[in-house]
């Protein structure tokens, strides 16, 4: 059987994965795969395969390449109702999809709806009564490269996207699929108004609110309930552990577990949140 590409956390028997540190204790989890790590590391574990070289991200990245896949498929696609659609995709006969749109072997469950011009790539299921606005792209490949001296060397997108039920996801929004065996992930009622981007990995809690124009870097976490202003941005593997509201052009640089409201850039906390703030999802009493 071929072996997968895995992300460190979730690397399992028969999966290769990577490790660029030092510290065995950040490889106690491995069992069953193959780690491709720095010369001379050892985390003295005895059911792993150690593949010893002088880069372990550039190795993986060329590694990915042979697991490319098609998340289109154009072979195995054909036109309905205006719009090209896999012919393995598990769509509810209740789905409304818009003409212009292209979409990969999917799944999407009964009330959806789908606006003209969408992109949603393979390895994408989406939840019950999910509206989707136009040109919005959802699991689109990321850009994670690293320098080999001489060019360029992307890492294959080899994961997939989460959407859950009752979402709303306004237009011109791109939704970058996980790196590996990554998810991407979109929790129940989350609300995402107009050209909000969403990195790689992103797990987003359930009833959050995105204003427009919001960028999430790939990895980040962000807990129920909170809302993100006009223009915010969250820096790659920031972790949100309780809800915030972060303000209108605010950048989060670091990861918080304390609820409040924060502003500025960096963004820094200023007080708790208020009832009365308009349009934030309150938790019920």
């Amino acid at each position: 059987m071929k072996k997968f590409l895995s992300i460190l956390p979730n690397a399992g028997p028969g999966s290769i994965t990577y490790y660029t540190g030092n510290d065995p204790a950040h490889c106690q989890h491995l069992s069953g795969c193959d780690l491709i790590c720095n010369i001379g590391f050892d985390p003295g574990l005895h059911d792993i395969n150690l593949i010893q070289v002088e880069d372990p991200q550039l190795h993986f990245y060329r590694l990915s390449i042979q697991y490319a896949e098609d998340y289109i498929d154009q072979e195995n696609i054909e036109l309905v109702n205006g719009s090209y659609i896999h012919l393995d995709a598990k769509i509810h006969p209740s789905v409304e999809i818009h003409p212009g749109c292209t979409i990969g072997r999917v799944t999407i469950d009964e009330g959806c709806v789908i606006h003209p011009g969408c992109m949603i790539y393979s390895k994408t299921s989406i939840g019950k009564n999910t509206y989707i606005e136009a040109n919005t792209v959802i699991g689109a490949a990321g850009m994670m490269w690293v320098w080999d001296g001489d060019e360029k060397v992307f890492l294959e997108q080899l994961g997939s996207v989460r959407i859950g039920n009752n979402c709303r996801i306004g237009s011109n929004i791109t939704i970058v699929r996980g790196s590996a065996n990554e998810v991407t992930e979109i929790g129940d009622g989350v609300c995402m108004a107009h050209g909000t981007k969403i990195g790689h990995g992103c797990q987003i809690g359930s009833n959050v609110h995105f204003a427009n124009n919001v960028s999430l870097g790939g990895s980040v976490s962000i807990a129920d309930r909170s809302f993100l202003g006009c223009g915010s941005t969250v820096s790659p593997r920031c972790r949100i552990e309780a809800e915030i509201i972060l303000g209108a052009g605010a950048c989060l640089t670091n990861s918080t577990q304390q609820p409040g409201v924060y502003v500025g850039i960096p963004a820094k906390w200023i007080k708790p949140i208020s009832r009365s703030h308009s349009g934030v999802p309150i938790k019920n009493q």
